[in-house]
């Protein structure tokens, strides 16, 4: 196995489980160009009022950008809905997109549509770009009714689009970017928590954030 390949597998995995060995995986590169944040991870939540199943409402979809100033490549969260060529309800599904059309995509298992009433979701967002690809998954999610959710099978990836580092990247594009497609009143509140900034030389910086979207 090359160098590179492993490498990859490295940035892959610390995307989904957390924790970094930048210095050995970079093999000093941090130091002779200057640290870069290469690493996002959003912590959210969001919490339904009485979701009615049998409309499939409400359908909430996420966004995150690699670059801010930049729409037209970007990571989306679809919750409690699937729609692309078709539409299925229920469950979630991410998919990283470049100008407007999929790249790759991800359908959970999970296909009840939300029905619990109070129900309170969290979840975590993350995005990475290594290697010439940019990364995204959902981790760490959990749900009153779902359960645990999120891991390495809800991983997509792109191009990077001759992005090497995600500097341009801004929490507020995150928070003004979400959608309520459809059910906004049975959403009683969608918070951005926290946000981690990693970078190449292995540090991490901490903003709570601690905004609503809606």
């Amino acid at each position: 196995m090359s160098p590179s390949i492993t490498r990859f597998g490295a940035a892959r995995t610390s995307l989904i489980a957390g924790g970094l060995c930048l210095l050995a995986m970079l093999h000093g590169q941090a130091f002779a160009e200057g640290p870069e944040l290469f690493m996002v991870e959003e912590d959210w939540e969001m919490t339904i009022n009485d979701p009615e199943p049998n409309i499939n409402s409400p359908q909430v979809a996420f966004f995150l950008y690699p670059d801010s100033e930049h729409d037209d490549c970007y990571f989306q969260l679809q919750m409690n809905y699937a729609a692309e060529d078709s539409y299925s309800s229920g469950g979630f599904r991410v998919g990283a997109f470049c100008n407007e059309i999929p790249v790759d995509e991800e359908r959970s298992p999970i296909r009840q549509s939300l029905a619990w009433d109070n129900d309170h979701i969290e979840w975590t967002s993350a995005m990475a770009v290594f290697n010439g690809q940019l990364m995204f998954a959902v981790k760490d999610g959990h749900g009153m009714q779902w359960g645990n959710f999120g891991g390495p099978e809800y991983l997509v990836q792109m191009d990077d689009q001759n992005l090497h580092c995600l500097d341009h990247y801004t929490p507020q594009k995150s928070l003004e970017s979400v959608d309520i497609g459809f059910g906004a009143n049975r959403v009683a509140s969608i918070r951005l928590k926290t946000v981690r900034l990693t970078y190449t030389d292995g540090h991490t910086t901490t903003i709570h954030v601690n905004q609503v979207a809606h």
